[in-house]
């Protein structure tokens, strides 16, 4: 993404977003229990944007979940895709966004790797993560089920990447230790496969190496002691980092 803001407060940033309409796409609940997405709704509707949401993506979400979305944005007309939370409501609103700029197109038509149209020319999209794992807030892919099929498609396309990823800690404090652990070793993940890749580089490796470092020093706090600030961001950096690398010693 060419905007990244990183750190505690980082949220606010949506407040300088330009735009009449935006939609924004999250989980299952917690980011509305923890009182995130009522922060989100203030700052968009600070920067003088009319919100609407879409709840309920799934953990791996499914192609049905993707239509359902398109067709609320259709109806809606949103210049802003906002997605907050896991991997899943970012990677759903991602293949949203496609479906809403182009309603004629077809899930088949883009699970060849870089076969999308031009994204951004109705909408542009904000990408809020929860965790520290996945990293699809700077990345160019989209995992989406055809439960049907019983077929994981990875979605990959340079128009993925969003215009904005917002890192912020905050939302990141609640994370069980369970999800802490799990999504860490994601992160150790990337930063290894970036740093082994053929198509690695220097700049890829820089990113990589930094981000294991990061979870090798801050991945036992974070998982100790949940509320501790510095190890939440320096794993939200890590995860952020081993994205970058991943995503461009890959594609």
């Amino acid at each position: 993404p060419r905007d990244i803001y990183h750190g505690e407060g980082a949220l606010e940033e949506l407040k300088n977003l330009k735009g009449k309409k935006a939609i924004v796409v999250v989980g299952g609940g917690a980011m509305k229990r923890q009182g995130f997405l009522a922060k989100v709704e203030d700052y968009l509707k600070e920067a003088g944007m009319e919100v609407s949401l879409f709840e309920g993506v799934e953990p791996d979400p499914s192609v049905e979940t993707v239509m359902k979305g398109a067709k609320a944005m259709q109806e809606f007309e949103p210049d802003w895709i906002v997605a907050m939370g896991g991997g899943s409501p970012i990677d759903a609103a991602k293949a949203m966004w496609a479906f809403y700029e182009y309603p004629e197109i077809t899930f088949e038509d883009l699970i060849t790797p870089f076969s999308f149209p031009e994204l951004r020319q109705k909408a542009k999209f904000a990408a809020i993560p929860s965790t520290s794992g996945t990293a699809t807030e700077v990345t160019a892919f989209s995992v989406i089920t055809d439960y049907a099929k019983g077929i994981k498609y990875p979605l990959a396309d340079y128009q993925l990447l969003p215009n904005m990823a917002i890192v912020d800690t905050d939302n990141m404090m609640s994370q069980p230790r369970g999800l802490t652990s799990a999504s860490g070793v994601d992160v150790l993940t990337h930063a290894l496969e970036a740093y082994a890749s053929v198509m690695a580089t220097d700049y890829t490796d820089g990113l990589a190496l930094k981000a294991m470092k990061n979870v090798f020093d801050y991945l036992p706090t974070a998982y100790n002691e949940p509320t501790n600030v510095e190890a939440r961001q320096k794993m939200a950096d890590a995860s952020c980092m081993a994205g970058m690398a991943f995503a461009n010693a890959f594609l």
